[in-house]
């Protein structure tokens, strides 16, 4: 196991994607960002809906620059979508996206969480550790919300030890979408079956077992490949 030092250069290298914990590192674009992500995952946003920035701030209660820097991030990750002089409108979705989705996060996850396994710091093996209790409890409580702010907190965990800005960058808006796709088609139907792959896989990586983890990545694709194949009736396309 090699554990590589936390410290100021990962967490540039990997802007954007570092845990909302450190402080003075997360600007007001990326809390704004973090905010709207959330509201469009859990559906409070709803596909289809139209909105403005000044509707987006007032509900967010922030200022406008911030909310326009992450409303472009959201619509770079497909989430959104800006029509000039008509305002956003929430990204739609579409079941069989969610296999496409998948199909595409799959090698990715494998590179990341091995990657993660060996040179993840101390610090970062203790959080893994932390964020699987966590979600652990959630799902024992049917904590939809709570369960998936941990897996986004994982991803986040994931995204900074694996010491690979590139692929962390392509994945990230894919983690969302499956999130988004899970709270509408799964959330409590699974969420305990759900939190023992992450679980486990969150095991793997922190006890620097990077075949183990890679091999746990694989386990928790395929489990979500096979949710996401229930809702195309078996078929991914």
């Amino acid at each position: 196991m090699t554990a590589s030092p936390a410290g100021g250069d990962r967490a540039a290298d990997t802007a954007g994607f570092g845990p909302a914990s450190q402080e003075g590192e997360e600007s007001r674009a990326a809390r704004a960002y973090r905010a709207l992500e959330e509201q469009i995952v859990t559906l409070r946003l709803a596909p289809g809906t139209a909105m403005t920035e000044s509707r987006i701030a007032a509900l967010l209660d922030m200022g406008r620059t911030p909310i326009r820097e992450a409303i472009q991030r959201l619509a770079w990750e497909g989430l959104v979508t800006i029509r000039p002089r008509l305002g956003i409108l929430v990204a739609d979705i579409n079941p069989a996206d969610f296999a496409r989705v998948l199909e595409t996060r799959h090698a990715l996850e494998i590179l990341l969480t091995g990657s993660a396994a060996h040179l993840a710091s101390r610090d970062e093996r203790d959080r893994l550790g932390e964020c699987a209790r966590a979600m652990r409890d959630a799902a024992a409580a049917g904590d939809v919300d709570g369960f998936l702010r941990e897996d986004k907190t994982f991803d986040e965990i994931v995204a900074v030890a694996a010491c690979n800005p590139f692929a962390a960058r392509v994945v990230a808006p894919l983690q969302t979408h499956s999130r988004r796709f899970w709270f509408r088609y799964f959330g409590e139907s699974d969420l305990n079956s759900a939190a023992w792959h992450h679980m486990e896989l969150m095991q793997a990586i922190a006890s620097g077992d990077v075949a183990l983890a890679r091999s746990r990545a694989d386990d928790l694709m395929h489990y979500l490949r096979r949710q996401a194949m229930t809702l195309t009736g078996g078929l991914e396309r």
